[in-house]
């Protein structure tokens, strides 16, 4: 009873959020959230809340990176990082299973945000772990969605929202339109499934 009352206060609180906020929130993008998010509600119930996520995203030298987050019955209970390259030494394309691997951490429960800027041992010319997406678990990715990415001023920034074929938020970016290289400030989740 406590969970679903909890659900509902954040369910709650993220369509009822500042007139600010939706007041730049297109109304398509506002009804496929509201849908979104109840389909997310229904099928947490469904799964006990227990599923993992993967977040893309690209460093400035243009690696990938992938963070898979763990959430088992609400909790997170691990986050994994990996920085890779799909190009040799001689610039040939590697298929995804044959990536290079540059640096990579994984945290259990115990151990969720010790990999951060500052655990990072190396110079600031190497790769970061800075890169690695934050272990939230997707309730709070739909909040940060609609307060942080969703309510970018939309004259400036364009804005994506976009769902899986569940129905599950799947990208909430923007990109500026001053903007020459293709940077977004986001979220992107590349992988998601029930366990």
């Amino acid at each position: 009873m406590i969970k679903k009352i909890a659900c509902l206060l954040l369910a709650s609180l993220i369509l009822n959020c500042s007139n600010e906020s939706d007041n730049d929130v297109s109304p398509e993008t506002h009804a496929t959230l509201r849908m979104s998010l109840d389909y997310w509600s229904n099928l947490k119930h469904l799964h006990n809340a227990s599923y993992k996520y993967t977040v893309r995203t690209k460093t400035e030298l243009g690696y990938d990176c992938n963070t898979t987050i763990t959430v088992k019955n609400g909790e997170i209970i691990s986050r994994s990082f990996e920085v890779y390259t799909q190009y040799d030494d001689e610039a040939n394309y590697l298929d995804f299973e044959n990536r290079i691997i540059l640096k990579s951490f994984f945290e259990d429960k115990n151990a969720i945000g010790t990999h951060n800027c500052a655990s990072n041992d190396d110079d600031n010319n190497s790769i970061s772990f800075c890169y690695a997406a934050p272990a939230l678990t997707i309730d709070e990715l739909y909040s940060t969605c609609l307060k942080k990415y969703l309510s970018v001023n939309p004259s400036s920034n364009e804005i994506t929202f976009n769902v899986d074929e569940k129905n599950i938020l799947k990208d909430c970016y923007y990109t500026s339109n001053y903007s020459e290289d293709d940077n977004f400030f986001g979220i992107k989740l590349t992988h998601f499934e029930w366990l």
